[in-house]
């Protein structure tokens, strides 16, 4: 998916696109299920204050097709259930539903691994999300311990640089 472009989310313009896809069964894993509009633009007005912490849309030909978080482990309680290594780049990755998810994966892994400080993608998906684990597994990561993050049971996810330009070249 070359065209997948990405722009700053921005919370009180989004928060109602977001609601829309977190809302739908396929969003039950991402946890806000339950909340409203004004919420989720308070939870990236959040997000948006952080250093370290980004929130992106994904758009193919201007319509939006995923919200994309990426953030530097080290500062995330992420950093506590494994090992992080430089050039580690942590993602949370929602696919819009109705959208490819393999299709949109691919841009986005392309898109992060455009710049050349990323040697590795990171990802604590909620263990019992067995669809994405195989999801992920087919584009490319590898599939790590078992880890407890926060009140979350979770499963490290991970895709090197190297993985992922091997995976272009079949």
């Amino acid at each position: 998916m070359t065209d997948l472009t990405f722009r700053p989310l921005q919370p009180e313009q989004d928060a109602p696109l977001i609601h829309g896809w977190v809302t739908h069964p396929r969003g039950r894993f991402w946890g806000m299920g339950d909340k409203s509009i004004e919420e989720i633009r308070d939870v990236y007005a959040f997000v948006d204050s952080l250093e370290a912490h980004w929130a992106w849309i994904g758009k193919v030909e201007g319509r939006p097709v995923a919200l994309l978080q990426t953030y530097e482990p080290e500062h995330d309680p992420i950093a506590e259930a494994y090992d992080v290594q430089p050039g580690d780049l942590g993602a949370h990755v929602f696919v819009a539903p109705g959208e490819d998810p393999l299709a949109v994966g691919a841009g986005i892994f392309a898109w992060a691994f455009a710049d050349p400080a990323v040697q590795r993608l990171v990802g604590e998906p909620d263990a019992a999300n067995r669809a994405i684990l195989e999801r992920l597994r087919q584009t490319g990561f590898e599939l790590g311990e078992q880890v407890r993050i926060g009140d979350k049971d979770a499963r490290m996810v991970y895709l090197t640089r190297e993985r992922f330009a091997s995976l272009l070249q079949v």
